[in-house]
């Protein structure tokens, strides 16, 4: 009897436990170790890039991920480091738009939703996406007369790979982009300031160097297989 007892109270404990376990893996697992000094760069670069293009009666728009449905402790880190650098240069954050997206799909922004905010947008105005640049089809693209915001977007990874930068930004969809370097590496030293910190990791990409920021890329490939 006391064994049945005992049996009875060990599974109740690993029914309990596996259901915790569910929870945790469906809101996007436990929260990993990351290294804040990249990520908080990536943000000082992107506040950096959207203060150089936003114009007198401008708005800035933010659109990143919902990290309490789906915990992303990187694009948390990355957020404060981008409104760190806005409140030093005595700006903030005007819209945000925060999007649900399961942590194992690719990251992007849905292209209807991407076309309004770009309509509604002031002149003068900076879109800042965390989530990567629009992705428009030919016809959404014609809808838009004229583009009245600069855009600035985050491609981590192998973001490049997927999307044709250098297509986004001959459409006058992107204006900035921050990407990872191919070549980054850790190394013992560590950086002493968040510029050495973002050129380690990062690199800034625009109309002026994407063609050959493409082809540089496209080497390191070649070279890595």
């Amino acid at each position: 009897m006391r064994d049945s007892k005992v049996i009875q109270a060990l599974a109740g404990v690993i029914a309990l436990s596996s259901v915790m376990a569910m929870a945790i893996t469906l809101r996007g697992g436990l929260s990993p170790e990351v290294e804040r000094q990249p990520h908080q760069a990536a943000g000082w670069a992107m506040a950096k890039q959207a203060l150089s293009l936003l114009k007198p009666g401008g708005q800035v728009m933010l659109i990143t991920r919902d990290t309490a449905e789906f915990k992303s402790p990187a694009t948390d880190v990355l957020l404060a480091g981008f409104k760190k650098e806005l409140r030093k240069a005595g700006k903030s954050i005007d819209v945000v738009q925060t999007l649900q997206v399961d942590p194992l799909r690719p990251m992007e922004v849905p292209p209807g939703d991407f076309l309004e905010w770009i309509r509604k947008s002031p002149s003068g105005s900076v879109i800042v996406s965390f989530m990567g640049p629009p992705l428009l089809s030919e016809a959404q693209r014609k809808q838009l007369r004229e583009i009245k915001p600069a855009i600035v977007a985050f491609c981590p990874g192998g973001f490049p790979d997927r999307i044709n930068l250098r297509a986004v930004f001959d459409q006058g969809l992107l204006h900035a982009a921050i990407v990872s370097r191919r070549d980054s590496s850790s190394s013992a030293v560590k950086p002493r300031s968040t510029q050495a910190w973002f050129d380690q990791h990062f690199a800034v990409v625009t109309a002026a160097n994407v063609s050959e920021m493409t082809a540089s890329e496209n080497q390191l490939s070649a070279h890595a297989r």
